[in-house]
């Protein structure tokens, strides 16, 4: 399988992992954010890391849109002069920090 179709794939396995984040009320927030030591939020925090973050280091504007076309909104965290330091994906309840 080519890279291309691993990085699509890993963008809609992102999508369904943010969806059941979004629909699961067990999953703890605390401070605007979902428990990062969750698994199910882990393995949505390892799959934002390698779709959301181009490898130049800089967010990945396309795939931030496929995501944002599903209805996350998707913001800086932490920035400093160069741009982004952490990225946000905004859920019903609080936010998943990246980066």
């Amino acid at each position: 399988m080519s890279d291309t179709n691993n990085m699509s794939h890993s963008i809609y396995l992102l999508i369904h992992l943010l969806r059941y984040i979004n629909a699961d009320d067990s999953i703890q927030v605390t401070n605007n954010q979902y428990d990062r030591t969750h698994p199910i939020v882990v393995a949505a925090l390892h799959l934002a890391n390698e779709v959301l973050i181009g490898d130049d280091g800089h967010p990945d504007r396309p795939n931030m849109d496929k995501i944002i076309s599903k209805g996350f909104r998707i913001f800086p965290g932490e920035m400093d002069n160069y741009g982004w330091l952490t990225g946000c994906i905004e859920l019903s309840r609080g936010i998943i920090m990246f980066g």
